[in-house]
């Protein structure tokens, strides 16, 4: 099985959704000009309002109108849209919320970002969600997460070890420029790991006071090659899912049947038996 994606590179205006809805739809128009004709889209991390975690409970939503945004744009555009994330006011905090729609308009499902990230406040003004989410669109398996997850292994492992063992993995992120090599580093890595297609879809340009976005989105394969990747300019790119080629390779090369290890809450034998000694 074959699916498009498109991925949607912005450079949002700071605190300012409405100016940002209008960015997205148009690069997204632009894309259909040029006759690609997407699946699946995907946005970035807080696309609607920039990375800035100090006014995120300023710019919290609760009035639903950038999902609704993101509804009429799958149903207009007949396009699946993971839509990056918002900061969703809920009755229990705020989250960092990830809203999956399909393209006859249903809302499919919603991640809440799990790793914050602290130095930047993140963690001060929203609350962390705890729950992995894999969404299926038209028989693709794609496990979700956001930006500073990316870090965090376990969490594609967790997803690996569902018996909806995703063929894509998808990291939505303001990244700083600052570590856009370790970005790359870590999605080729997670794909290699979990030999799963790896997008790490980020925003772009300046976010204030000499502080920037990445960019340089990529698309990696199960092999971890890099399939396509973006510069730093507002931009989008498209490129192709095949489902056959990953089970092709997961056949081939049977790293992920080979593992020893399922738990990883587990305490190593040579620590426990270290620790026994030192108390004699």
């Amino acid at each position: 099985m074959k699916k498009q994606i498109l991925g949607v590179q912005i450079s949002s205006t700071l605190n300012d959704r409405f100016s940002n809805y209008r960015k997205v739809e148009n690069i997204i128009k632009e894309a259909l000009s040029k006759d690609i004709s997407p699946d699946i889209v995907v946005l970035p991390e807080v696309w609607t309002t920039g990375w800035d975690c100090y006014s995120f409970c300023d710019t919290k939503e609760n009035d639903l109108k950038t999902e609704d945004f993101l509804k009429e744009l799958a149903v207009k555009y007949k396009a699946n849209i993971i839509g990056g994330s918002y900061i969703k006011e809920t009755e229990d905090g705020n989250y960092n919320t990830c809203c999956v729609f399909l393209k006859n308009g249903e809302k499919l499902a919603e991640y809440k970002k799990i790793h914050l990230y602290s130095p930047d406040g993140e963690a001060k003004y929203v609350k962390s969600g705890d729950t992995p989410v894999i969404v299926e669109i038209e028989g693709l398996k794609i496990g979700l997460s956001i930006c500073y997850d990316i870090r965090f292994p376990e969490l594609y492992r967790s997803y690996i070890n569902s018996k909806s063992m995703p063929e894509l993995l998808i990291n939505m992120s303001a990244w700083p420029k600052s570590r856009a090599a370790q970005y790359i580093s870590m999605a080729q890595s997670r794909a290699i790991e979990n030999q799963s297609y790896f997008l790490a879809l980020s925003q772009t340009g300046l976010i204030k006071n000499d502080v920037y976005n990445a960019g340089n989105s990529l698309f990696v394969s199960p092999m971890g090659e890099i399939i396509s990747k973006t510069g730093e300019e507002e931009t989008y790119f498209n490129f192709e899912v095949d489902t056959d080629l990953v089970y092709k390779i997961r056949k081939t090369y049977p790293n992920l049947d080979n593992r020893k290890v399922f738990d990883f809450g587990f305490i190593p034998k040579y620590f426990v038996e270290k620790s026994l000694c030192s108390k004699k």
